[in-house]
């Protein structure tokens, strides 16, 4: 299993021409009230990239006969250069996220493409220094 790991992050480091510098899982949200894309989280050089991972809710896989199609090719990244983030923000948890929230670290990216604004928003892992590391890649 480990070669296969290494495997996979030899050829997405090919695939992309950018050195995995940390890397976790994670997911993307498309809005406050989505339910999020699971997938990978990337720092590279020069940014931060999300791919994400084919799947399907587990719920509904127990009552399928047949297994769900895999696309034949996944959807293209999200690339974010570092040098287009404006700031990286952590929203406050609100009084019943402590019961029902996700235990998961909700940052949200500001940054600028094709002259627009925009906002990502990840869910990471708290345990992980992951924001620390893309912090001193954007400060730095």
């Amino acid at each position: 299993m480990e070669d296969s790991v290494e495997a996979f992050w030899t050829d997405f480091e090919k695939e992309t021409g950018e050195k995995v510098l940390a890397k976790t899982m994670g997911q993307l949200f498309s809005s406050p009230k989505d339910r999020g894309d699971w997938g990978l989280i990337v720092l590279s050089p020069r940014g931060i990239r999300f791919r994400r991972t084919p799947g399907e809710n587990w719920f509904a896989s127990m009552f399928r006969n047949s297994s769900p199609p895999v696309p034949a090719k996944s959807e293209e990244d999200l690339v974010i250069p570092y040098d287009s983030i404006s700031a990286i923000k952590n929203p406050p948890k609100k009084f019943l996220d402590f019961l029902f929230g996700s235990p998961f670290l909700l940052m949200v990216i500001s940054y600028e493409k094709d002259g627009q604004g925009r906002e990502a928003r990840f869910a990471v892992d708290p345990r992980s220094d992951f924001q620390k590391q893309l912090k001193g890649f954007v400060e730095g």
